[in-house]
């Protein structure tokens, strides 16, 4: 079950890896089909506005903003600690903290994609691709996805924790979006970069330190 579980892991993040790759060469080059994947999703997403959505969204977006994650992983690691899950909180502060906003920062300098031209609804200062909030929110509710599945023991647990954590990932990007600071490729290429982040630091702690709980 373990060795399935981990080719299951592997296999999603060379998949993840492959569309980031192929998001990327999109972006750089301004292929016209990447214009056409962000206009598309884009004006499904932003079709749905209206001034209740909007009000929810401009608030709900900023869940994702870097020190809201950084409060939320140190004190989900800290509990992850009292309860003596030590290779859990670790697994959890090193993802969230050390790994995601730097990689993507790093990989924002290098490709450097100019923010959509529309209405900011929120604050930003960086450039767009990937996106910072879908990738960090992927790595930090990856992890916790992936710790809830070894640490709960009830499956309706289990059940519950896994699709509030989908719905807040998948929630997070979409309203990057919807607020007009993000391009759809960005979110996606947010979502991929975190899982490929989330599948090596996996690896690295099965190789070296024997799992992550």
């Amino acid at each position: 079950m373990k060795k399935q579980s981990q080719k299951i892991s592997t296999s999603l993040g060379l998949i993840s890896l492959v569309i980031f790759l192929i998001l990327t060469y999109g972006v750089v080059l301004h292929k016209e089909w990447i214009n056409s994947f962000d206009n598309y999703f884009g004006h499904m997403v932003r079709d749905l506005a209206n001034p209740s959505l909007t009000s929810f969204m401009i608030h709900f977006t900023k869940l994702g903003n870097f020190e809201s994650l950084l409060g939320f992983t140190v004190g989900a690691g800290l509990v992850l600690f009292l309860v003596r899950k030590i290779k859990a909180a670790l697994f959890l502060l090193i993802n969230g903290v050390v790994l995601a906003a730097p990689i993507d920062s790093l990989v924002k300098h290098f490709i450097n994609r100019p923010r959509p031209t529309l209405t900011h609804l929120v604050s930003v200062h960086s450039s767009s691709f990937p996106s910072g909030h879908s990738m960090s929110i992927m790595v930090i509710a990856g992890s916790l996805l992936l710790l809830a599945n070894r640490i709960l023991k009830n499956n309706t647990q289990k059940l519950i924790v896994d699709l509030l954590l989908i719905i807040l990932i998948l929630g997070i990007g979409i309203s990057r979006i919807y607020v007009g600071v993000h391009f759809a490729s960005d979110v996606l290429g947010g979502w991929t970069l975190g899982l490929v982040t989330l599948t090596v630091s996996q690896w690295a702690f099965n190789q070296f330190a024997g799992g992550i709980s």
